[in-house]
């Protein structure tokens, strides 16, 4: 139940896009900052036997068991990754790059533990196929096909190998990877 709750927070990450359109970067950042230094000192304080109302117990019913004796960190790194990549990418990057993760991650994820076959590691081809095909789709509309699709692909495959947290390094990866291959075209072209 838990992963299905996680799966939703991820996905709403999709709306950040729309909120800095409708407020300003500066605001939508500030404002993540925020909740992300709340959250700390809600799990600083949670970790330390002292609840917070509501915060915990929302806290808790996201979580796995086996997170609950310390400090949860993944909506720590979904947050850091999603402001790094609106500070440090071009707006149409930035999009995509947290569309990628925000539609790819739970899609690979789901995929993976409920048709995986073929591990790697933790993960699966499945969920990997998956999670790049349906990642591919909403990049489309912030930035071209073929840069959607190399940032999918990027994206999926740091979330296959697990190396750090992938809600870091997905939007990172695939906004360097679409950053990169953008110049590449661009110099290609003219």
């Amino acid at each position: 139940m838990a992963a299905n709750y996680r799966a939703i927070i991820h996905a709403s990450s999709i709306l950040v896009p729309f909120i800095v359109e409708t407020t300003t970067k500066v605001v939508t950042v500030a404002a993540l900052c925020a909740i992300t230094a709340t959250y700390i000192v809600e799990e600083v304080l949670r970790v330390r036997g002292r609840l917070v109302p509501v915060m915990s117990a929302f806290t808790l019913r996201m979580s796995c068991p086996d997170e609950r004796d310390h400090l949860i960190a993944s909506p720590i790194f979904l947050a850091t990754g999603i402001i790094l990549a609106l500070i440090l990418f071009p707006r149409n990057i930035a999009y995509a790059s947290i569309a990628i993760l925000a539609i790819g991650d739970p899609t690979a994820a789901y995929v993976g533990r409920k048709f995986g076959q073929r591990g790697v590691g933790r993960k699966s081809w499945e969920g990997f196929v998956a999670g790049t095909c349906v990642a591919f789709i909403p990049t489309v509309f912030f930035i071209s096909p073929i840069l959607g699709a190399i940032g999918s692909v990027v994206g999926m495959l740091l979330e296959l190998t697990g190396i750090l947290n992938d809600n870091l390094t997905i939007p990172l990866g695939s906004g360097v990877a679409m950053l990169l291959a953008a110049v590449l075209l661009q110099h290609l072209a003219g």
